[in-house]
């Protein structure tokens, strides 16, 4: 009994311990997010006045650079030289030096700019660079890439567009102490009837910026300049960014994270109109990160000392309760030996005890009534569950139906792909896991062609089997016939014989023949076609209908004929696409229906059903399907020739 009062006393500690481990690692968690959240909210506001510094300083700097690199092009040596129209090599070489000349006197007093080259059209180029000029006659001796170059003459008159970073050794062909890593070229074409199309290239070091970001420098922001595929241009500091996609990802993301150095950091980025660069601010965060890993030492030594005397606190009463505890297990322990003495330390009596021994019993009543109650619940639980497995077993029985029915149609599309007299494509969507609608089409010889499409007033599986049945039937009777009424009068016939459910079917049955266009039909209280004249529109046209299949007995069923030209469609569908309706009840209808296959009525069927489709999801929004949508079009080509081509093709 000892060692189970040790061990209960041991349990009643442990919830304290958990609890005050929670709460001091919760301090410490809502301390580090909020102090990093007021730090870089700082940062934000240092931001703020940096990039608007930038924002106002770099488009002027960059503008008054090229305006002063553009005035260049109107001096009569850049243009004489240009032309090169010398009749003697003395004349060529007079004009390079006297080019050298003026345009090594614009580089030495341009600040931030590393050099000026002009290229013809044909890829030579000329100009002034801070070892040298050169004069690449030959556009093979172009030290350009060809994708710089590319762009370069691709660029509209009067917009300038920037290409690059390149480096200054691949202009040199080698590299010293003054060639710098990374030059920007500012391009653009300039056209002057002095000599023709010439474009000017200012190629900018980035001790243009140098000046501008000095300012800015607070020895814990490190400034980044990137172009809009990442490439970085310009960096503050001694080392450049060796990851910078992954620098603009985390910019602006409110976080600390580690950059290529290892080093807790966080960024801030801008994106630049003009020209079209990313501007990155990195701030490191290791002070911040020292200062939250004090403070999170002092919460730690704090809370751990406030624990320590919380629980010295609470063990000495759990002790003096225990006690306690004991005292009332000696004195039950007494009376179930017969000692009905009251117990002889307070606060415990008799009459207190016979208080306790009531509650017991009450309790115990309770705790039966509770355990019925659970064993209600559990037989109830386990009812539920078998008849959950019962519905996910029909789910699957209606799954595998589907799977059956959806089988049984055509699916293959094209479906005759030797046959081009005709391009043909049906689709049907079911409302429920199986319908009642169905659609088949079928060569009844070589030159006659049967479509059918149909619709049962059942759904579900009874709609699906009184489906198949049909189908079944209309197919037998139309291998046998040519007549399409004769065709419905058999299969009402065989229908109405053994049709104990009382259930019926609309069908719309046609059979062309290939060779002449000439289509023959019959409608046993389907919805009306629509026809789709080459060149024209689809319209409705209301053919006569009959009753419908498996209603009654000897029902005449009437045929008629259309006659398809080369390029005409007939389009046929069940009721659910016109009966489509939205939330506030409204119906789709046979106009938004005709309207949607106007809106493309020169497509082939594959792209005329989806447009439908779409057209009547659109209008019907979030409201349920109670309808299958079934749909078939065929567009008529015209007979096939000698080559195996259609006439119309032909």
């Amino acid at each position: 009994m000892k060692l189970k009062l040790s061990s209960l006393r041991f349990r009643m500690l442990l919830p304290v311990i958990a609890m005050t481990l929670f709460v001091v690692a919760l301090l410490t968690v809502l301390f580090s997010r909020a102090y990093t959240s007021m730090i870089l909210q700082q940062e934000q506001d240092e931001n703020a006045a940096g990039f608007e510094l930038v924002s106002r300083s770099v488009t002027p700097l960059i503008d008054s650079s090229i305006a002063e690199v553009q005035s260049v092009l109107t001096d009569s040596r850049v243009a004489s030289y240009a032309r090169r129209e010398y009749s003697t090599a003395a004349q060529l070489v007079h004009a390079r030096i006297s080019c050298r000349d003026f345009l090594r006197g614009e580089l030495s007093r341009q600040d931030g700019i590393f050099g000026l080259l002009f290229m013809r059209p044909d890829g030579s180029m000329f100009g002034a660079l801070p070892e040298g000029n050169f004069f690449w006659d030959d556009p093979q001796q172009n030290p350009l890439s060809e994708n710089i170059r590319s762009q370069i003459l691709n660029v509209p008159l009067g917009q300038t567009i920037w290409v690059g970073p390149i480096s200054g050794a691949s202009l040199y062909g080698f590299e010293n102490g003054k060639t710098p890593q990374t030059i920007m070229i500012a391009a653009w074409k300039s056209v002057d009837v002095r000599y023709g199309d010439l474009y000017a290239l200012m190629l900018m070091d980035d001790s243009i910026f140098a000046r501008l970001f000095s300012t800015l420098q607070d020895g814990r922001s490190t400034w980044h300049l990137f172009t809009a595929d990442h490439m970085e241009i310009y960096h503050s500091g001694e080392g450049g960014c060796l990851e910078p996609e992954r620098m603009i990802t985390e910019s602006n993301s409110g976080s600390v994270f580690r950059n290529e150095h290892g080093e807790a950091a966080s960024a801030f980025s801008m994106a630049m109109s003009s020209p079209d660069w990313v501007l990155v601010r990195e701030v490191s965060m290791e002070n911040s990160i020292q200062v939250v890993s004090r403070v999170r030492s002092v919460v730690f030594i704090t809370a751990v000392a406030v624990f320590l005397v919380a629980l010295w606190i609470y063990r000495s009463w759990l002790k003096r309760f225990m006690q306690q505890f004991n005292t009332l297990l000696s004195g039950i322990k007494s009376m179930g030996q017969g000692d009905l003495e009251p117990i002889a330390s307070g606060p415990f009596t008799i009459g207190e005890f016979e208080t306790m021994h009531q509650e017991i019993d009450r309790t115990s009543r309770a705790l039966n009534e509770q355990m019925n109650t659970i064993r209600r619940m559990e037989r109830e639980r386990m009812e539920q569950e078998n008849r959950i497995k019962e519905q996910e077993r029909i789910v699957e029985e209606l799954h595998t139906a589907r799977e059956i029915q959806m089988s049984a149609l055509p699916h293959t599309f094209p479906p005759f792909p030797e046959r081009t007299e005709f391009e043909l494509f049906a689709s049907m969507d079911p409302a429920r896991d199986v319908g009642g609608d169905f659609y088949d089409f079928f060569f009844i010889d070589h030159d006659h062609l049967c479509l059918v499409i149909a619709d049962v007033s059942g759904k579900g599986i009874p709609g699906a089997l009184f489906m198949m049945l049909s189908k079944r039937i209309i197919e037998d009777a139309a291998r046998a016939d040519l007549d399409p009424g004769e065709i419905l009068e058999k299969t009402n016939r065989s229908l109405c014989d053994n049709n104990q459910a009382g259930m019926f079917v609309t069908v719309w049955l046609g059979i062309l023949e290939l060779s002449t266009g000439r289509l023959t039909a019959a409608n046993a209280g389907h919805e009306y076609p629509a026809i789709g004249k080459n060149g024209g529109g689809f319209k409705l046209y209301k053919d006569k209908h009959g009753f419908v299949i498996g209603g009654l007995e000897d029902v005449r069923y009437r045929s008629y004929e259309l006659q398809l030209a080369p390029g005409d469609k007939i389009f046929v569908y069940t009721d659910g696409v016109p009966e489509a309706t939205a939330e506030s009840m409204e119906m789709f209808g046979v106009e938004r229906m005709t309207a949607a296959l106007n809106t493309n009525p020169d497509g082939s069927p594959e792209e005329i059903l989806p447009t439908v489709k779409r057209a009547v999801e659109a209008f019907i929004g979030d409201a349920e399907q109670f309808d299958d949508l079934t749909m078939m079009c065929l567009k008529y080509k015209g007979p096939q020739d000698g080559t195996g081509t259609s006439g119309a093709e032909a």
